[in-house]
Order: C-alpha cells, then sequence, then structure tokens
C-alpha cells in the first residue's frame, strides 16, 4: 500500500478522527506537494518533496492570509458540525511566514461562526524556538507538539530533520509552552524508538517538559519507509504505564 494523497485544499473536512472528533483541517502548506522541515519515517503523505526552515522564494506556493480567510468562512458556513479547527495538512503550519496572522484570521471567524469550537495545531515543534511562532501557539486552544524521540541521535533517525533544526533546541523549546500535549508515533523495524532504551530517555524528556498530557500511538496508514513495523499495543500501554508512573502525567 502507497501513503495517502496530499490535502487538495486549503481547507478541508470536517473529518471524523480519533483523537478530535470532527475536525476542521487548515492546510496552510502547499497543495501540489509536501513541504517540511522533517522528512518523518512513518508519515502517512509519504517522504518530504522540500525539506527546510527556510521560505524565501516559496511565498507563492503558500495560501496568502486573504485565501486563507475566504476559504476558511466559506467552509465554516456550511458546515453542520465542527468540535475543532485543526492547522495540519500537508506539512508543518508554523513555517508558513504569516503563521501569527493565521491564527488571528482562525481565531475572529471561529468565534464568529462556530464558538463552541476549539482551535488548535498539529505540529512538529521544530519552530517552536521563535519567539513569533511561541506567541502565536498561545493564541490556540490546544497544541498538540511532536515529540518522537527522547535523544538527538534517535531524533535524526526517526525524523529525519533538516539541518537547521536541533533537539536540544526543541527540547527547550517545549518547556517554555503552557499546557501543551505532547505527541508520540512508536514504531519498531529497522528503525525504531520503542525499545526499552529509546523509551527511557523518552520519559525522561517527557518529565522535563511536563505536559499536560502525552498521547503515543503507533502506525495507522501506510508509512513511507514501508519497512517499519507497528509497535505492538502491549508495547504501547507498557510504554504508557511507565511513563504514568515515572512522571505522575497522563498517558
Amino acid at each position: 500500500m502507497s501513503p495517502i494523497p496530499l490535502q487538495s485544499e486549503i481547507i478541508y473536512g470536517p473529518v471524523r478522527t480519533r483523537r478530535l472528533g470532527w475536525s476542521l483541517g487548515l492546510n496552510v502548506s502547499p497543495i501540489s506537494y509536501k513541504l517540511c522541515s522533517f522528512n518523518c519515517v512513518y508519515c502517512q503523505y509519504g517522504w518530504t518533496e522540500v525539506r527546510t526552515t527556510d521560505m524565501t522564494g516559496r511565498e507563492g506556493d503558500l495560501p496568502t492570509p486573504d485565501q486563507f480567510r475566504r476559504e476558511l468562512e466559506a467552509a465554516l458556513k456550511c458546515s453542520a458540525e465542527i468540535d475543532n479547527i485543526t492547522f495540519s495538512g500537508n506539512g508543518e503550519a508554523t513555517l508558513h511566514p504569516n503563521f501569527a496572522e493565521l491564527v488571528d484570521i482562525a481565531r475572529e471567524l471561529r468565534d464568529r461562526h462556530f464558538p463552541e469550537a476549539n482551535l488548535g495545531i498539529l505540529s512538529n515543534s521544530s519552530m517552536v524556538n521563535v519567539q513569533k511562532v511561541r506567541q502565536a501557539l498561545a493564541k490556540l486552544d490546544f497544541r498538540i507538539m511532536k515529540l518522537d524521540a527522547g535523544s538527538a541521535d534517535v531524533f535524526r533517525r526517526i525524523n529525519l530533520p533538516d539541518k537547521s533544526v536541533l533537539y536540544s533546541t526543541i527540547v527547550e523549546g517545549l518547556k517554555t509552552l503552557e499546557r501543551v500535549t505532547l505527541q508520540t508515533l512508536f514504531v519498531a523495524g529497522r528503525v525504531q524508538n520503542s525499545g526499552e532504551k529509546e523509551v527511557v530517555n523518552w520519559i525522561a524528556r517527557v518529565g522535563e517538559i511536563s505536559p499536560i498530557r502525552a498521547q503515543i500511538y503507533s502506525l495507522h496508514r501506510p508509512p513511507a519507509d514501508e519497512f517499519l513495523e507497528e509497535a505492538p499495543e502491549e508495547r504501547r500501554s507498557q510504554i504508557a504505564e511507565q511513563t504514568e508512573k515515572v512522571t505522575g502525567g497522563e498517558v
């Protein structure tokens, strides 16, 4: 099986999700190719075509704030049920040079059309050290931030980041966010982060960051790397129990 196709619109859904109920997706990445700061081995959209944190010369591939406003308002006007409005899509939303403005637009339109819906993000955490990004993230109702590794070595093997992204910077940046939810995908196979050493290191980072909760899961769709294996449910349960015991947090 192949990875799933990219989102073809700026706004998609609402779709029924496992964690967020009826979620309206906000795709502020290109629709013609995957642009991200990571090239995660497990990504449901396949390998990253353009891996970078530098948007110079790519602004024309991104939706403008005006386009974003028009598309989002049209979607909100015709939607019957929305639990959450979520920045996600074909890459890392916080790479958009106007991310802070897009958050303000989304808040304004949410308040007008669906005030009961929560506004949030699924992020890979790569830009969390940038002050204007942190300020924009603080305006969201929920922040689900990726942390797939407990060490720089595992981070490089699992997430294959752009050279400008440092693991230590991500961890330090996540410590500055309030009420953050950590999201971790555990895998086995030729590249893995679910072994005992890898998990012990990851738990230590969770303890340092002190999230309001951690969400752990495994492969649900075909990954970029076809040789990856699912971390079994029994193993995930062990990780959850061990994490809660050590950190006292919810998993």
